[in-house]
């Protein structure tokens, strides 16, 4: 059995789901393979999560047999870890699968998986280099006060430039003063379940709403409100913070 393997890990990709499927498609008809599997796993890191733990990876590893070949665009569409491409090489050389890797043709032979060997540590390279780059990024606007993601802090909104990128946070007075009451109740003896109930019995409702999201505080949403109401409301929501609520 064939099976062509594609893996995206966000829709903006280059080489995107579409593409990848054309070309392995293309490839399998002017190969002569009629019939064979096309497997995709769509927004999921090969960097983060191994082939054979990813939901559609898991399902071709699973169903690999002796004489089966899988095909790929690019090797980091399967392998972005050192570690996985070294197990799994090894695993389906001894179990007899092949790999077929298009942008790789020359893959047999000693030479040809030291090279792919070193196409995989590259990509690993990269990975972590950006990696490192973000984090600095993020550690210098965390010192200097800037928002360094898309996570909104409790009590403040998004304020966005031109171009549609975040540029600085604003005071949400009334999520702000609604901060200060769940304090106020907690004083009064409220749980932050029975606070919770009362806010959502109030229809009050987050001035921020996520795509098929009720809007409503939830009980982990007014303990990290009441937390960030006692700290001050800090703009950056790793800040030090009070872990235990008044």
């Amino acid at each position: 059995m064939l099976y062509l393997y594609a893996r995206v890990s966000t829709d903006k990709q280059e080489n995107g789901r579409d593409a990848q499927v054309q070309r392995l498609t293309a490839w399998a008809q002017a190969s002569g393979h009629e019939d064979y599997r096309l497997m995709v796993d769509e927004d999921v890191s090969a960097y983060n999560v191994r082939l054979h733990s990813r939901k559609v990876g898991k399902e071709m590893y699973d169903a690999l047999q002796s004489g089966d070949t899988v095909a790929i665009t690019k090797i980091d569409r399967a392998f972005r870890r050192m570690y996985d491409f070294a197990v799994t090489r090894e695993q389906w050389e001894k179990l007899g699968v092949s790999l077929v890797v298009l942008d790789l043709p020359a893959l047999q032979g000693p030479h040809g998986k030291f090279f792919a060997s070193i196409v995989v540590a590259s990509g690993e390279l990269e990975s972590d280099m950006h990696g490192q780059r973000k984090r600095e990024v993020y550690a210098n606007k965390r010192r200097l006060g800037l928002p360094y993601n898309q996570l909104r802090p409790y009590g403040w909104l998004a304020v966005k430039g031109a171009t549609g990128r975040l540029e600085s946070w604003a005071p949400c007075i009334p999520e702000q003063e609604l901060g200060r009451r769940v304090l106020r109740m907690r004083s009064q003896g409220m749980s932050f379940p029975k606070i919770a109930l009362d806010l959502c019995r109030e229809n009050v409702k987050k001035p921020v709403t996520k795509k098929g999201s009720s809007g409503y505080y939830h009980v982990s949403d007014v303990f990290l409100l009441a937390r960030a109401a006692q700290a001050g409301y800090p703009k950056q929501r790793r800040d030090s913070v009070p872990a235990r609520v008044i």
